[in-house]
């Protein structure tokens, strides 16, 4: 169920997905229960952080530069999984980003 203001409440708990406005990272999701931070960078993938706390979470979120907060505050200091590891394989994130260049080669032509 959606909540609204990226909050989704279920069965397992609750967590908060938000699109962002970075250049290096295309979105983050957080666990509530689980206390994990997932992150999908631009160029290298989406990453699952381990024991992140709820207070990370908030300042990310109101931090200026998201990919600066999770260079220096994220990265290092928390155990990490990577999370399309299984898609790369299979070579479905070639055809995702196969998918991203043709719509961005569109809309490039109606501008």
């Amino acid at each position: 169920m959606y909540n609204g203001a990226g909050t989704h409440a279920l069965e397992a708990g609750v967590w908060h997905m938000e699109a962002v406005n970075s250049k290096g990272i295309r979105w983050i999701r957080y666990d509530e229960r689980t206390r994990t931070l997932d992150v999908a960078y631009t160029n290298s993938g989406e990453y699952r952080y381990l024991d992140v706390g709820p207070e990370v979470y908030a300042w990310l979120v109101r931090a200026e530069s998201k990919g600066t907060f999770v260079n220096r505050l994220v990265k290092e200091r928390y155990r990490y999984e990577r999370l399309d590891d299984e898609r790369a394989a299979s070579g479905e994130g070639d055809l995702e980003q196969l998918l991203r260049d043709s719509l961005e080669s569109e809309k490039s032509k109606e501008d």
